[in-house]
């Protein structure tokens, strides 16, 4: 197998590649990275070539080595937007898992969430087709899947019904019509993975929401909660679930991947508990937050800094977006791991990583 991931140096990416040299024998890995990302320098070592701490240009593979002495992996540098550059970075691969892109509820990022997850993911779909790629795994999410706002679990055929504004959601749907399209009229051998809410060990970015959550909790009390529910999985799951796809799954179907449904109160308090923190998750009312995200977007248009709260956000905080996991447990014999697990393993990780 010659396997090239997109995205590789995000959260998952930073989790997939520390189990791939273990989990999955393959000839080569190569990790399709934009020009200057940070992140490559923050990868598990198994997975990371000599000299990759650097930031070379783009085109081409800036390093490559042999992790843990035995695999091949080098980094291919390029944007995901650029038809071109996408292509030569499958050239030559016969699996794929596609990671990349970008999350913002900030109306004025419309643009690049459509480039990127959009328009990139039209660019992966076309290179895997022109150079005849066994397996593409695409990780599309839980928001490209309608939902019930009252708790009520969504599955995989519940139709898309997210209000406009909801630009990310729109986007990342608008991706995976162009995966789906694909098999059916082209072809293309892919699934599509549709992944909750992420938690977890193994996050490297400290600035992450994810790490930004566990950074109040930590350092000083927190007040406040939405008052709905979302749905998380634990990144770790998602990885495992990964490899599997690459020869499991049925083309042109999608599988939600999802730990658990929990109130957004829950996981504060359980955070809070790991910590032995004090938290007062007092539910905060969707309409006030919504109004409070229109004014941070309003600020955000002077200063050109992203709003800690959009007016979308808002809106969802109040709504429980819960979704079944059994189309997956089912397609991938998996057994997901407990919601407490995740929790009190994301806390150790970032306690020993970034306090």
């Amino acid at each position: 197998m010659r396997l090239l991931v997109t995205g590789a140096t995000g959260f998952v990416g930073s989790v997939l590649l520390g189990l791939l040299p273990e989990a999955l024998e393959y000839d080569r890995l190569t990790l399709f990275v934009q020009p200057g990302d940070p992140g490559l320098s923050r990868l598990p070592e198994s997975s990371r070539p000599p000299g990759s701490g650097g930031i070379p240009g783009r085109g081409g593979p800036a390093a490559s080595g042999r992790a843990r002495g035995r695999k091949d992996v080098q980094v291919v540098y390029g944007d995901i937007t650029s038809p071109e550059e996408v292509r030569k970075a499958v050239q030559g691969h016969s699996h794929v898992i596609h990671l990349a892109g970008f999350i913002s509820y900030w109306p004025r990022e419309r643009e690049r969430l459509l480039a990127v997850n959009h328009h990139g993911v039209r660019n992966l779909v076309d290179a895997c087709l022109e150079h005849g790629i066994q397996r593409l795994v695409h990780v599309s999410t839980v928001g490209a899947v309608g939902f019930y706002r009252d708790g009520s679990l969504a599955d995989e055929d519940t139709p898309y019904n997210w209000p406009r504004g909801f630009h990310y959601m729109g986007t990342k749907l608008a991706g995976q019509r162009v995966v789906e399209q694909a098999v059916r009229e082209r072809g293309l051998p892919a699934i599509i993975l549709n992944p909750a809410s992420l938690m977890g060990p193994g996050d490297p970015d400290p600035l992450s929401a994810h790490n930004q959550l566990y950074r109040r909790i930590y350092r000083g009390a927190l007040f406040g909660s939405f008052a709905g529910g979302l749905a998380v999985t634990d990144v770790r799951d998602l990885c495992r679930i990964l490899i599997k796809a690459l020869s499991l799954g049925t083309p042109g179907e999608k599988y939600l991947i999802v730990g658990a449904n929990v109130e957004y109160a829950e996981v504060i308090t359980a955070i809070g508990r790991c910590f032995d923190a004090r938290v007062y998750p007092l539910r905060l009312p969707a309409a006030l937050l919504t109004l409070a995200g229109w004014a941070l977007e309003r600020l955000a248009a002077l200063s050109g800094q992203r709003p800690l709260l959009t007016t979308s956000y808002g809106r969802l905080s109040g709504w429980h977006t819960y979704y079944s996991n059994r189309k997956s447990v089912a397609a991938f014999a998996h057994e997901y791991l407990p919601f407490e697990r995740t929790v009190a393993e994301g806390c150790e990780y970032y306690r020993k990583t970034h306090a």
